[in-house]
């Protein structure tokens, strides 16, 4: 069982399960130089920014190469990542679930590729309920493929934020991305 406090937090334990994920950085303000190594280093065409100083921070998930400078400019603590905008006609899903060791699911996501997944979004869909209900459960794409793999990577009882694609991306070359883990926040 893990323990995560913070969105920082969350960046390392993701990092230290080796869990795919899409280039990523961690920032804070006046780092400019950082700022255009990271995006040499991980050439793109789109790049995600999410504050990682507060919850619910402001993200902008679709940023052209070019115009990031100018975007992190009222950030104090972000990330900047290849973003999924990249893959668009390959994702799946997004959004979040967690499985409980109890064997409950709790869904949120949105099969919009655009769409954030989240609660106030009109497409987002939320299920509540248990793994033995196919008909609940066959609402939410690769169920099986994404139970798997939280299974098998410990991500129990973790609320995680992630994106389902059909082809392999990311830093492992798998077709799930973990974009976040939360635990108590």
């Amino acid at each position: 069982m893990f323990c995560i406090k913070n969105k920082i937090e969350s960046i390392y334990l993701i990092k230290n399960l080796n869990l795919n994920r899409f280039p990523e950085k961690l920032f804070r303000s006046n780092c400019e130089k950082d700022v255009i190594e990271f995006l040499n280093k991980y050439p793109a065409k789109y790049y995600a920014i999410r504050d990682k100083s507060k919850n619910y921070g402001l993200f902008k998930l679709k940023v052209l190469k070019d115009d990031v400078l100018l975007e992190i400019k009222d950030y104090k603590c972000f990330t900047i990542n290849v973003s999924s905008y990249n893959y668009v006609d390959n994702q799946l899903i997004n959004g979040e679930i967690e499985i409980l060791s109890s064997g409950m699911v709790y869904a949120q996501f949105s099969c919009d590729p655009i769409a954030t997944g989240r609660p106030d979004d009109p497409n987002c869909i939320i299920i509540n309920t248990n793994i033995f209900n196919s008909n609940e459960l066959n609402k939410i794409p690769g169920f099986d493929y994404i139970y798997d793999y939280f299974v098998s990577h410990g991500l129990v009882d973790v609320i995680v934020e992630f994106a389902l694609f059909d082809t392999d991306v990311g830093i492992n070359n798998e077709k799930i991305i973990i974009y976040e883990l939360r635990t108590d926040y």
